[in-house]
């Protein structure tokens, strides 16, 4: 997968999909199985957001707009 979008792009992203669903950092990374420090990296965009993270992002992404769809 290549992916020309950079690391801040995605992090902004990820905050805002964390603060959409009223979830603090600790309970982020929980989510993704992660460090807090290393959630709190790639929100900041100082770390490129792993493709397992990213897809897990977009599955589930895709998951909710299907149910609001029934």
């Amino acid at each position: 997968m290549v992916v020309l979008i950079d690391a801040r792009h995605f992090g902004d992203a990820l905050r805002n999909a964390r603060r959409h669903q009223n979830l603090n950092i600790a309970d982020a990374a929980r989510f993704f199985n992660i460090p807090a420090r290393q959630y709190r990296r790639y929100e900041r965009g100082l770390d490129p957001i792993p493709e397992n993270i990213l897809m897990c992002m977009f599955h589930r992404g895709f998951c909710m707009l299907k149910l609001q769809h029934k």
